[in-house]
């Protein structure tokens, strides 16, 4: 696909589905004005970029996250570190939501990075369910959004505030939330009354030979995970839990990425880092709380 006809598409796919969002500068109802731009009753107007994404943030400054980072992280999701995670998500998901199948299904993934969980959601759903699903990633980065939009054209990508996210009220059958912090109150605005949020948290032993090798941590305190747990349970009160833990031998470019992508890197002594990179392989544990649950109505 070209660049022209991958922002054809996008557009399309915009157009399609203007009315999931509410201006962020006013909070009117938003619809297609022209072939690439979102506009509010009040004139509020935001245009599709070169790139395939909205940015729906105003006044908006640079955030801490690089396009090296995002490149990192890319490279490690496309090598399947994380598949299992997604596998055991999108089982969650299918067995918990019954959408209606004369209509799209809505995916909104609230701090989706890079894009690489959403999209790999977005096809598992529509292989299973065998309808369309119309996948929304939404990120504070603009250099995670711009990557994922070049990649997919077969999503609606947004710089956005989630704390105060540009979207009309219940525009979502499913909500994500994948190592990201939450805001559980625009959570349940956004949900259908019969939606479900899932949120996947980091485990006890996420990276622990990490942790052991530039901190001597053998593994995370618990207190963290449980806390995260009992705020979801007050706003979703139905909430369930799955544990998802494996290892994964990482190859040394992989290694670095894998390190460079993490905070735990980030304080660490350098002479640790080093030591951490001359490994030719390192084996890794992948662990996670998968928690989730349908918004409480009255």
């Amino acid at each position: 696909m070209s660049k022209k006809e991958h922002l054809h598409h996008l557009a399309s796919l915009l157009a399609r589905h203007a009315t999931i969002f509410r201006c962020p500068v006013c909070g009117g109802a938003m619809n297609m004005a022209g072939e690439r731009s979102l506009s509010c009753t009040a004139g509020h107007l935001f245009d599709l970029s070169r790139d395939g994404y909205v940015h729906l943030l105003p006044n908006a400054k640079p955030g801490k996250y690089e396009k090296e980072l995002f490149a990192a992280r890319r490279l490690i999701n496309d090598a399947g570190y994380f598949d299992l995670l997604l596998e055991h998500l999108f089982s969650v998901i299918n067995g918990n939501i019954r959408p209606d199948p004369a209509d799209s299904l809505a995916l909104l993934d609230a701090g989706c990075g890079e894009g690489s969980h959403v999209s790999a959601l977005q096809a598992k759903l529509e292989s299973a369910m065998n309808q369309d699903i119309v996948a929304v990633g939404a990120d504070l980065s603009k250099p995670g959004i711009v990557t994922a939009a070049k990649r997919n054209a077969r999503a609606i990508w947004v710089v956005a505030d989630l704390a105060r996210s540009p979207f009309r009220d219940q525009a979502f059958d499913v909500v994500t939330n994948i190592l990201s912090p939450s805001n559980y109150g625009e959570f349940r605005r956004l949900l259908k009354p019969n939606g479900m949020l899932a949120k996947v948290v980091p485990g006890p032993e996420y990276l622990r030979e990490f942790r052991q090798f530039l901190y001597g941590e053998r593994a995370r305190r618990t207190k963290a995970a449980e806390h995260t747990a009992a705020l979801f349970a007050k706003h979703f009160p139905g909430m369930k839990q799955r544990r998802v833990r494996y290892e994964a031998e990482l190859e040394p470019h992989h290694l670095e990425a894998m390190l460079r992508m993490t905070p735990l890197s980030w304080q660490a002594a350098e002479e640790q880092v080093r030591g951490l990179l001359a490994h030719s392989s390192f084996r890794l544990t992948f662990d996670f709380y998968i928690l989730w649950g349908k918004p409480f109505i009255g």
